[in-house]
């Protein structure tokens, strides 16, 4: 009988590491270049440079490769918010709040990647969509349980509704000002108008969650 060197296992693991990291990293370019409608297992494997059996036998086809992809993208998002944290914790809920909807506008702004994810979610294939959506939300819930503490919001308030609300509307914002020079009669490429829009959110924010 053959005895197996326990290194060769490690080594075919981190090589299996390896190659996913590629694969990922490849079809992520492809969805930022080209979008839902150019992707594919025979691309994204080119792409890579593998073989495409190494993408059903690693992520089980072209779904759990769109799974694994949301999964990848949310960490991106998790990393992107918490790379400027304030010194200060937030002090009430709509503080918190205030600030997560803030980053998360300047994110959706600046970033290539996150304008891309967000037209995935609406115009991807369902499975993908449904991947990006739940990936989104459990990172959306991971920051909030990490910055939270004890802060709750008012009584009264349907928390989870609100700040859908105002993240939809600011990612509506940020992918119609993409293509068009107004958006809803709002000059889209003028730096003073995303002032305004940063100034009406903490409004916004303040108005419905301000202590009674």
């Amino acid at each position: 009988m053959t005895e197996r060197n326990p290194g060769e296992d490690t080594g075919r693991s981190r090589d299996r590491r390896a190659t996913e990291a590629r694969i990922l990293e490849a079809a992520q370019a492809i969805l930022l270049a080209a979008g839902p409608g150019g992707f594919g297992v025979n691309v994204v494997a080119r792409e890579a440079g593998v073989d495409k059996q190494l993408i059903y036998r690693y992520f089980g086809g072209l779904d759990g490769l769109l799974e694994a992809l949301g999964i990848r993208l949310a960490q991106w998002w998790q990393e992107k918010l918490l790379e400027t944290l304030p010194e200060q914790p937030a002090t009430s809920y709509a503080d918190l709040i205030e600030r997560l909807a803030l980053r998360l506008l300047h994110i959706m702004r600046t970033e290539p990647l996150a304008q891309q994810s967000l037209l995935w979610e609406l115009t991807g294939s369902e499975n993908f969509a449904r991947s990006l959506s739940a990936s989104r939300t459990r990172m959306l819930g991971d920051w909030m349980a990490r910055m939270r503490g004890n802060l709750v919001p008012p009584a009264g308030i349907d928390a989870s509704a609100v700040n859908a609300l105002l993240i939809a509307a600011s990612s509506q914002i940020v992918l119609a000002g993409r293509n068009t020079d107004t958006v809803i009669g709002l000059p889209a490429h003028v730096p003073s108008t995303w002032d305004r829009i940063e100034r009406s959110l903490v409004q916004l924010v303040r108005s419905i969650y301000r202590e009674v």
